[in-house]
């Protein structure tokens, strides 16, 4: 299975987007004024200073455009990892095109083309170093392995992805990992568990109830109750159609569609609409 083809959806918030442009900028003025890279250090320490300080606020400046402004019009349904790797280099590339005319209104004599390579370059290079601890550090989240058998308790969800579900007279076990699960549907005392399989969905039919589901299921807050008869995985959701009255969740799995209750309607187009 393609990596790259994966589901990719930020879970930051508005004050998470905030203190990582902040620390983002705030790492490239730093990084450029201590090290002097790119011949920064043989300009006297006063205007360096002040230069690596315009390049922060330049960095800040066009990464606040991008998450504020054009990320929620840009990113929606079928969005994946791939997609987003080549987002970033998108930013990247702005804000080297952005710190070249910061620097031609510094140093007017240098507003020559030639050296717009140069600054995009640059970009990349300095960039590249939070930006791959930023995937480091996702991907470790994403593929935490499970802990041992002795760590999980039954009926309950542990710290790793794997989940214990007794169905029926309790004898019978299905182990399960919580981040395959993209939904859950009820009919009458039997549950279906429709899993990602890659490119495909799954769907493992058991004796139980949606009301269990939702119990074992409450430690890990990517599963949402947005019907009565679905619990769906929010890692998965596109996007939004329709309104209050007949609002659907589209999933990142083209023609699948999940009914929303109305008395649930409002949260869920506050989280997802926003």
């Amino acid at each position: 299975m393609n990596p790259f083809n994966q589901p990719f959806r930020s879970k930051e918030t508005n004050r998470h987007k905030l203190i990582s442009i902040l620390v983002f900028g705030l790492f490239i003025f730093l990084f450029l004024f201590l090290f002097g890279p790119f011949g920064l250090s043989q300009i006297e320490p006063l205007n360096r200073l002040l230069l690596s300080l315009g390049f922060g606020v330049v960095t800040t400046f066009v990464l606040s455009m991008f998450k504020f402004m054009i990320e929620p019009v840009v990113i929606g349904k079928s969005w994946n990892l791939g997609k987003n790797i080549l987002w970033d280099f998108l930013i990247a590339l702005s804000i080297g095109v952005s710190n070249f005319f910061y620097v031609s209104l510094i140093f007017p004599g240098i507003t020559v083309f030639k050296y717009l390579l140069p600054s995009v370059w640059t970009a990349f290079l300095v960039g590249s170093i939070p930006v791959s601890i930023n995937y480091i550090i996702l991907f470790n989240r994403r593929n935490k392995p499970a802990p041992g058998e002795t760590e999980i308790t039954p009926g309950k969800v542990s710290r790793g992805d794997e989940i214990i579900i007794h169905e029926g007279n309790q004898k019978s076990e299905l182990r399960l990992n919580a981040g395959n699960i993209v939904y859950l549907c009820s009919n009458d005392n039997y549950v279906t568990i429709v899993q990602n399989n890659g490119d495909t969905l799954s769907k493992t039919h058991i004796r139980w109830t949606l009301k269990e589901a939702e119990s074992l299921l409450s430690r890990n807050s990517s599963f949402m109750r947005c019907h009565k008869c679905f619990i769906v995985n929010s890692e998965y959701i596109s996007h939004l159609t329709g309104n209050v009255q007949n609002m659907k969740i589209k999933l990142t799995f083209p023609g699948v569609e999940i009914p929303v209750a109305r008395s649930k309607a409002s949260g869920f187009s506050r989280k997802f609409r926003s």
